[in-house]
C-alpha cells in the first residue's frame, strides 16, 4: 500500500537541506511492505522491502536511513529494530530521480511502534543493550598527562566531536589569525568561505546532486572530514610525525616533525602534504598539495590545487577537549576561511568507516 501527502515548512526544509537535494521533502508517502534486508552500511544505511498490491505484484523498494555509526550508537543491529520477514509501515519522503527510492522519516513496526530514522533503541526500549556499550563520550580523567615520555605535549588519544561545537567559531584559536584579512559577519565572527568570480566560474560546473565527494566514497578536504557525523578520530604520536586516522571515510593523514619544509615534489591529493612543529604546547600543522575540490559539499564552495592550510591543534586541561583552529587560504576564496572545532575524549576506539555507497541512479549524472 503507498499513501501520498504533501506537507510544506520553510523550517522544516532547511533542517534537511543536505537531503533536499535528492529527496522531494514536500512530499510523504505512507509505504507498508515485508522486510527484506536492512543494510547497515555508512554512509547510509538502507531498508529493503517488498509491497504486494490486490492483485499480488510484488514491487521492490529501499530507503535510506542514517549512516550506520550513528544507528549503531543508538543501539540499532542487524535485526534490531527491522526483522527481516516482518511487516512495517513506512512514512517517508520518494527519491528525486529513481523510482522506488525514499528518504525514510519514521516508522512503525508491528508491535506499533513508532522509530525514527535515527531512533534512540535505548530511550524507546527496544534494546538489550546497556548505555555503556554504546556511549563514546568519555567521562574526564584525573590520570591523562600532559605530556609524552619524549616530552612532547600529549595530543594521543581517540576523540569525538563535541555536539554543537562542529565547524563554529570560538574565541580560542582565533587570535593567531586576526593579522590575516578575514571577513567578519555582523555577529562578530568570521565568515564561512565564499568563492570569488574566478571561483565562481569552476563551481558553476559542480553539482552537489552528482559531485559530492561522499558520493564515491572520498572525503571533501581535511577540514570537513575532521568532524563530520561524529565519527571517531584517533591520534598517534611519534617522535617524527604524528598520524591522524579520520573515522570518516577512513581518511589517513600523516604529519612531519622531521622536515621544516614541504618536498619540492608533492603528488597532489585530498590530504596533500602536511609538516608540523610545536609552539609551545601548541601543534602547528601547515598543509599544501592538495586535488581541487569543495571546501563546504552543500554551499559548493570549491577550492584550487593551490589551497593553503594551517591548524592550530591544542589541549584545554579544564575541559579535556582537543581544539584546532584553522586557517584556510585559496585563489578561488574572497578571503581567507578561519573557523574552530572541539574534540572530547572518546570512550571507544576509531571503526573503520567501510564505506558503501547504495544510493543507485539517483545519484547518479545521466
Amino acid at each position: 500500500m503507498i499513501v501520498v501527502s504533501y506537507f510544506f515548512s520553510q523550517d522544516y526544509l532547511s533542517a534537511h537541506h543536505s537531503s533536499a537535494p535528492h529527496f522531494d521533502r514536500e512530499v510523504d508517502i505512507t509505504l507498508s511492505g515485508v522486510i527484506t534486508d536492512l543494510r547497515l552500511v555508512n554512509p547510509h544505511a538502507y531498508v529493503y522491502f517488498d509491497i504486494v498490491n490486490e492483485l499480488g505484484a510484488v514491487t521492490k523498494w529501499r530507503c535510506e536511513l542514517s549512516a550506520a555509526t550513528s544507528l549503531r550508537r543508538n543501539g540499532w543491529t542487524a535485526d534490531n529494530p527491522i526483522t527481516v520477514g516482518s511487516t512495517v509501515t513506512i512514512n517517508g519522503s520518494p527519491a528525486l530521480r529513481e523510482d522506488n527510492v525514499c528518504y525514510l522519516n519514521f516508522f512503525i513496526t508491528s508491535e506499533g511502534v513508532r522509530v525514527d530514522r535515527n531512533g534512540d533503541l535505548l530511550e524507546l526500549g527496544l534494546s538489550n543493550l546497556d548505555a555503556s556499550d554504546v556511549r563514546v563520550y568519555k567521562k574526564l580523567s584525573i590520570d591523562r598527562p600532559k605530556y609524552l615520555s619524549n616530552g612532547q605535549p600529549n595530543l594521543t588519544g581517540n576523540w569525538v566531536r563535541v555536539r554543537g561545537m562542529g565547524m563554529g567559531m570560538g574565541a580560542i584559536g582565533l587570535p593567531a589569525f586576526l593579522d590575516m584579512p578575514i571577513e567578519f559577519g555582523d555577529n562578530g565572527l568570521p565568515n564561512r568561505p565564499s568563492n570569488n568570480d574566478l571561483g565562481k566560474s569552476i563551481s558553476s560546473n559542480w553539482d552537489y546532486r552528482f559531485d559530492n565527494p561522499a558520493l564515491f566514497c572520498k572525503v571533501a578536504n581535511i577540514i570537513h572530514g575532521w568532524t563530520h557525523d561524529y565519527h571517531v578520530n584517533e591520534i598517534i604520536q611519534h617522535d617524527d610525525k604524528i598520524v591522524l586516522s579520520y573515522g570518516y571515510m577512513d581518511l589517513v593523514r600523516e604529519i612531519r616533525l622531521d622536515i621544516s619544509e614541504h618536498p619540492v615534489s608533492i603528488v597532489p591529493s585530498e590530504v596533500g602534504s602536511s609538516i608540523g612543529w610545536w609552539e609551545g604546547d601548541e601543534l602547528v600543522v601547515d598543509s599544501i598539495g592538495f586535488l581541487p575540490g569543495v571546501i563546504i559539499p552543500i554551499q559548493g564552495i570549491v577550492f584550487s590545487n593551490q589551497m593553503h592550510i594551517i591548524e592550530r591543534f591544542h589541549i584545554d586541561y579544564d575541559s579535556q577537549q582537543l581544539i584546532r583552529s584553522f586557517l584556510v587560504e585559496d585563489q578561488y576564496f574572497k578571503s581567507p576561511y578561519a573557523s574552530q572545532d572541539r574534540m572530547a575524549p572518546s570512550d571507544k576506539p576509531r571503526e573503520p568507516y567501510g564505506c558503501v555507497e547504495l544510493a543507485g541512479s539517483n545519484n547518479q549524472r545521466l
